[in-house]
């Protein structure tokens, strides 16, 4: 298993450019998908959603909205990642994540209250935010596993995007989106700082 594990770390790369005659299929998708679903979430919220866009005109349309990226139009599916927002203790979602706790649930809801409540708007919704980053992370590394590329995309214009997908802005916002597909030529060497250099032991 930590071979497999390894493997699909030096496997992934920031794909830029992919192979738009090569599918996924929807088997290794759902696998991807799952990936993300499966991630870990701050009390278990999953305060998150996954939009695929499949569609080649819609495609067309959010190119020039994500400063004309190829991977864009040239991947197999372009996951759109969103956090929901507003996640006080009285928000419905937060009410029945909580539910499966059983005779723990007023205990969990009080605690969850308690960290959350105080909180602006702003901040509520940048850790919302943070969590949708893990389930990014599982999302890419389940499509390495599999032989599958992705890259990772901050660069579009949110409120634009946000309103062509239809997005609810009131109960959520995009994150980032992952193009996923086949990579069109070998990727570059990639390069990180040495290990001694990043972790500290104390």
């Amino acid at each position: 298993m930590r071979n497999c594990f390894e493997e699909a770390l030096h496997f992934r790369h920031a794909c830029k450019l992919f192979d738009p005659a090569k599918k996924i299929t929807q088997e290794d998708l759902h696998f991807i998908l799952e990936s993300a679903r499966m991630a870990p979430s701050s009390f278990g919220m999953e305060g998150w959603e996954f939009w695929v866009v499949q569609d080649g005109a819609l495609k067309e349309q959010l190119k020039p909205l994500c400063w004309n990226q190829p991977q864009i139009t040239s991947c197999s599916d372009l996951v759109v990642l969103l956090s929901m927002k507003n996640m006080r203790s009285d928000n419905p979602h937060v009410r029945e994540q909580f539910r499966p706790r059983g005779e723990l649930y007023e205990k969990y809801i009080e605690t969850y209250k308690n960290f959350i409540d105080a909180r602006s708007d702003e901040e509520i919704n940048c850790w919302s935010g943070k969590q949708v980053y893990i389930a990014s992370g599982f999302l890419m590394l389940g499509a390495a596993s599999i032989g599958v590329d992705s890259c990772p995309i901050e660069g579009f214009d949110k409120a634009k995007v946000e309103a062509l997908l239809g997005v609810d802005t009131d109960r959520f916002e995009i994150q980032h989106l992952v193009a996923l597909g086949y990579r069109a030529k070998e990727q570059q060497p990639r390069h990180r700082r040495p290990f001694e250099n990043v972790v500290k032991f104390l």
